[in-house]
């Protein structure tokens, strides 16, 4: 009898849905939504001249992690420069998370890796229009 009881129970619970489940699946939903981009292709060539696509999502991650190697420095947004399948030039903001260093030096190092990453990726036709670097914020983490 208890066997029974405990049956129709968890068939019950497993036919009821949760109160709330829909608010939380459509959060959910709405949140993959906004994470989801689309990726743009940008011409690149390779070391034997051959044309090739790199996605600006992975040009944009691998500057990402190389900007984390400096101490105290992370990747906060990159803005793309250059036609619609073509990066020339790039405008990077940058977090400073450790205080008092030369902020001037930083920037330069900052541009020195974007110029290092996109060429590598992109090959020599990055740089024509430059790269400016913006300290967006500075921060002392506790």
């Amino acid at each position: 009898m208890i066997d029974d009881i405990l049956q129709q129970a968890a068939a019950e619970a497993r036919e009821t849905p949760e109160p709330g489940w829909i608010d939380i699946s459509a959060s959910v939903q709405q949140r993959l939504k906004s994470v989801a981009r689309r990726t743009r292709p940008l011409r690149a060539a390779t070391d034997s001249g051959a044309l090739i696509y790199v996605a600006d999502h992975v040009l944009i991650s691998q500057l990402r992690r190389r900007i984390a190697t400096l101490p105290g420095c992370e990747l906060d947004r990159v803005r793309l420069i250059g036609g619609e399948d073509t990066c020339t030039g790039a405008v990077v903001d940058v977090v400073v998370t450790t205080y008092g260093q030369d902020l001037q030096l930083l920037a330069d190092r900052v541009r020195s890796l974007v110029y290092e990453v996109f060429t590598d990726l992109l090959g020599p036709e990055f740089g024509d229009d430059g790269v400016d670097v913006t300290i967006t914020d500075l921060t002392v983490k506790p």
